[in-house]
């Protein structure tokens, strides 16, 4: 018998970019690689005007097996950016977990083996990153942002999607490959809150199954709002235009 702490997930995780040339500590991303074997990161980028594509495929070029580039000619935002990289990692088959995360590393790299254990222990479907400030953690978000974010979290959690999550906005979320295909399948209709699109998605597809069986929020240990960011206070104020549209188009949503 197998103990479940020998286990060894192959972990694929997409990093959309978009003038991240002064942002992305790609140092940080090859301390990791050397570390971890079994993780590959697919960098995914959208329309940059910078030198972002251009040291990407540097870095592509120093560790080919554990990295892929894909290039965006326009800007589609953040939604289709990950979509496409995901999608490009299922067409590979090699990874039990896929996932997503910040260029920047406002959620460090080091998070990802805290997936990896709650998937091991717990058999979840579903693992998100959640920005709480807690007694040991390092948990860094501007006032104003955590108070917006507190406002949308608390609507989209009781009118959208009627279940109770805390934080559906953290981009570092990870999935076993049995459900990702059907969550990534479609176009999002959100530019930039697909991440709730993802609940809406996953509540339709399984309707007869409680969201906490197969769905589990974690508190990161450590995260830290960064410079250019690329998510503006405006876009907390067009939320609203955005949740009704999400509110009508995934309106078989059942509590």
């Amino acid at each position: 018998m197998i103990e479940t702490q020998n286990i060894s997930f192959q972990i694929g995780i997409v990093v959309p970019c978009y003038n991240e040339e002064n942002r992305i500590s790609l140092l940080e991303f090859e301390k990791h690689i050397i570390k971890n074997k079994n993780h590959f990161f697919c960098f995914v980028n959208d329309g940059s005007t910078d030198k972002t594509l251009k040291i990407l495929q540097a870095f592509f070029s120093k560790y080919p097996f554990q990295i892929a580039v894909l290039d965006n000619k326009i800007n589609l935002g953040k939604a289709e950016t990950v979509r496409s990289g995901i999608n490009y990692l299922l067409s590979q088959k090699k990874h039990d977990i896929l996932g997503f995360l910040d260029a920047d590393l406002a959620t460090p790299l080091d998070e990802i083996d805290r997936i990896s254990k709650i998937f091991i222990n717990n058999q979840k479907l579903i693992v998100f990153g959640s920005r709480i400030k807690h007694v040991g953690g390092n948990v860094e978000r501007k006032f104003i942002r955590y108070v917006l974010g507190r406002i949308f979290a608390t609507v989209v959690s009781n009118w959208l999607l009627k279940t109770a999550v805390y934080d559906t906005q953290c981009g570092f979320k990870f999935f076993r490959i049995n459900i990702i295909k059907s969550l990534f399948k479609e176009e999002f209709k959100s530019k930039w809150f697909f991440d709730i699109e993802l609940f809406c998605r996953t509540k339709i597809k399984h309707p007869n199954v409680d969201i906490n069986e197969i769905a589990q929020e974690f508190f990161v240990n450590t995260w830290k709002d960064q410079k250019g960011s690329k998510i503006k206070l405006l876009d907390y104020f067009n939320a609203p235009l955005e949740l009704i549209k999400l509110k009508y188009h995934y309106k078989n949503i059942k509590k």
